[in-house]
């Protein structure tokens, strides 16, 4: 019921949106006040859910799908696409900025392993865990699901281009033998890339 709310509110927002250009200051128009109103109980209702019997809550359920279609139908689907892509960029500016400061705290956390074992680094990332870390770190890379799984690369054949190790997991990727130049280094396995054009098994 909750997500229902959010969605509602959501397209309120958008059908509000929908006026036409500015006008100028004297032809300037008053917001409507009742789809204002709305816009207000519909953010008291998503806030205090949580103490409304849920009997009225799913009584509500008819009445807001009915006016959740109408919503959709005067904001547009053109409108509609804009913010669902407005949104989707937002989201996934939010995950590569999470997988890269993610991969920096993993890496530190390497580096103290790294420097507790006299200069050598551990089979596994796994291995941090729960000593070091509590758990092997979650990623949730743009185009992949979430996942905490890690590919090791026991060779040194990628050396001249670790881009031909990649599998596109969306995990992580450990370069774990002691004979590679790339050793104990600790990558994105990933080759889709962020807004800023660089890959993220770049990072």
């Amino acid at each position: 019921m909750k997500l229902f709310l959010v969605s509602i509110f959501l397209f309120c927002g958008a059908a509000q949106a929908q006026q036409p250009a500015a006008p100028t200051p004297a032809q300037a128009a008053k917001p409507n006040p009742e789809i204002a109103q709305v816009m207000k109980n519909l953010a008291i209702l998503l806030e205090r859910s949580g103490e409304i019997p849920a009997e009225k809550l799913e009584a509500l359920a008819p009445q807001v799908s009915a006016f959740n279609a109408k919503v959709k139908e005067a904001v547009g689907e053109k409108i509609l696409a804009e913010v669902a892509r407005r949104e989707r960029e937002l989201d996934e500016k939010a995950r590569a900025d999470s997988a890269a400061r993610t991969l920096q705290a993993f890496r530190a956390a390497l580096q103290v392993a790294y420097t507790e074992a006299g200069g050598k680094y551990p089979k596994s990332p796994g291995e941090l865990a729960p000593r070091i870390i509590p758990a092997v770190p979650e990623l949730h890379l743009p185009g992949h699901e979430r996942t905490d799984k890690i590919k090791l690369v026991d060779s040194k054949k990628y050396d001249a281009d670790i881009s031909k190790a990649l599998t596109d997991s969306g995990g992580w990727l450990f370069f774990s033998s002691p004979e590679s130049a790339n050793y104990g280094l600790l990558i994105l396995d990933c080759t889709h890339e962020g807004e800023d054009g660089q890959k993220f098994y770049e990072y």
